[in-house]
């Protein structure tokens, strides 16, 4: 029998002792066990990289894996929780399980629907509140691996909600994209993938103008083509490309399209057919 997987996910970083606590209790409680590091780096503020590793790099997995997510846990206040605060969930999804902190990463994540959830039932006793990944996330993670059933480990609750990021625009021949999120190169990953693109294109010819400013001057290009590869355009060049995700992605040749052009979450594109 394969040896059984946990992932970690978390805004925790690589400095402090938080991930070795969960790691140490997670071999302590599931022999065998192969603990992954997808990302201790993630922020609160921008949670698109969040969704995109459940959403593209959990599937990747064995079935049976589990995988814990612990970003923008709120704070609980003399016990209880605090204004806004999201009870953790647990969900199943294709054969896998996703412990998580935020129900809004699950539901802007799980957009092609999920098998069961259940709102995580909390111990009486508590070490503390605002780390439940130690006290709660790893025994949850040791019962699945053994076999027991959500509804055993928390209680039915209201589905998710599907949070989707409004899709491309097309009016007349003028397509309005937008930013859906951007990778750790910089790379701006649109919201309409080259599939669909290419249908919308329907053969014309199209441009796409690029502005941004380089100390005191305002510069504008063109992109009137699809790129295959970074370096088919001069260092520093912009292009725009198919991302891995199989989304249209507007990117620099050894540079950041991020901080160069000022892309950001939710920044608009003009596609202009002819």
């Amino acid at each position: 029998m394969e040896a059984p997987i946990v992932t970690l996910t978390t805004d925790w970083g690589s400095r402090d002792f938080f991930v070795a606590m969960v790691k140490g209790r997670l071999c302590s409680l599931i022999p065998d066990v192969r603990v992954v590091d997808l990302s201790h780096s993630q922020q609160w503020k921008d949670l698109a990289s969040t969704i995109g590793i459940i959403r593209y790099g959990c599937p990747s997995f064995p079935k049976g894996t589990v995988h814990i997510v612990d970003v923008s846990c709120e704070r609980h206040v003399d016990g209880h929780p605090a204004p806004g605060f999201v009870v953790p969930l647990l969900a199943k999804f294709r054969d896998q399980f996703i412990i998580c902190s935020d129900r809004r990463i699950l539901e802007q994540s799980l957009t092609t629907g999920y098998d069961e959830i259940v709102e995580l039932n909390l111990p009486e006793e508590l070490h503390s509140y605002t780390f439940l990944a130690y006290d709660l996330y790893c025994d949850v993670a040791k019962k699945l691996l053994c076999g027991e059933s959500l509804v055993s480990l928390g209680l039915q609750c209201e589905p998710l909600r599907r949070r989707i990021m409004p899709q491309a625009q097309l009016d007349g021949n003028e397509l309005v994209a937008m930013v859906a999120g951007i990778d750790s190169y910089g790379n701006a990953n649109l919201n309409i993938t080259y599939e669909d693109f290419e249908t919308l294109r329907a053969g014309r010819r199209f441009k796409v103008k690029i502005e941004w400013r380089t100390g005191s001057s305002d510069r504008y290009e063109d992109i009137t083509s699809v790129r295959r590869h970074y370096s088919d355009v001069r260092m520093g060049g912009i292009l725009l490309t198919v991302s891995v995700t199989g989304q249209l992605q507007i990117a620099i040749n050894k540079g950041s399209a991020a901080q160069l052009i000022g892309l950001g979450y939710a920044s608009r594109c003009h596609f202009l057919f002819e």
